[in-house]
């Protein structure tokens, strides 16, 4: 008798926003070494080529896309289904590190974070419900310990994922009955270039090196976050929905 292996991603058809570097990367590579067949979308298409080159087996798809552009949101949802079929996973994971201090924080400015880090989680869950665009599955998407632990100069990005965090339980809400579940990751220190970013435009080294000292497990690589990623995709977590799982490497 063939045993049930709840790890077994070999019928799932997964759409990666963000797949172009860090958590996204290192997730849609995760999720095809357990058999999804992966949608990876981002702007950066080089990029996007050379995750596509690290999948594991084959009929991978990449969409070159810019997600704050909302209204073609639904097109990557278009051109999807149309290449591998509908979806029945969605991971994201895009967004941009945003740091302005308060003085210049203008609602422009606040409008353009939203705009990138928080308003397509929401449009991308909306379309994701249609049934012509997927079957069941799950969401998951990708906050920052920052929401808990903030910082100066960061208020919109911030912000930006709290809002993302706290949508988790009411989409979870809506889509129950679609048989759709619906969680988040809120990440501790992980070492992607985003990160490497940040701090060197803060000049704030040593402040991180304190955060990472008071964690546990220290500094995480992404394929630690891609793991529990890959875990609320799965069977292994059909029974959690509307929760914001902390992968923070022990730092609360």
């Amino acid at each position: 008798m063939e045993r049930f292996n709840p790890l077994d991603l070999s019928s799932r058809i997964v759409l990666v926003t963000g797949a172009s570097s860090g958590i996204g990367r290192a997730s849609a590579i995760y999720l095809s070494k357990l058999g999804a067949k992966i949608v990876c979308v981002a702007r950066n298409e080089c990029k996007l080529q050379q995750t596509i080159s690290m999948l594991e087996g084959e009929g991978h798809v990449m969409l070159s896309a810019d997600l704050s552009d909302l209204e073609n949101i639904e097109a990557i949802f278009q051109q999807a289904v149309s290449a591998v079929g509908k979806l029945n996973g969605l991971v994201h994971c895009a967004g941009i590190p945003y740091v302005m201090p308060l003085n210049v924080l203008t609602p422009k400015h606040m409008n353009e974070v939203m705009r990138n880090n928080f308003l397509p989680f929401v449009e991308l869950a909306r379309l994701y419900s249609k049934k012509k665009y997927a079957i069941g599955g799950s969401i998951v998407t990708i906050s920052s310990i920052l929401v808990e632990q903030p910082r100066a100069n960061e208020t919109g990005y911030i912000a930006a994922k709290g809002a993302m965090s706290a949508a988790v339980g009411s989409l979870a809400c809506d889509l129950a009955p679609k048989g759709v579940r619906v969680n988040g990751v809120i990440c501790g220190n992980v070492l992607t270039d985003m990160v490497k970013n940040t701090v060197t435009e803060l000049d704030n080294e040593e402040q991180l090196q304190m955060a990472v000292s008071r964690a546990l497990l220290g500094m995480a690589e992404p394929e630690a976050i891609a793991s529990v990623v890959a875990f609320l995709i799965s069977d292994m977590s059909r029974f959690i929905t509307g929760r914001n799982i902390y992968a923070d490497g022990g730092l609360l």
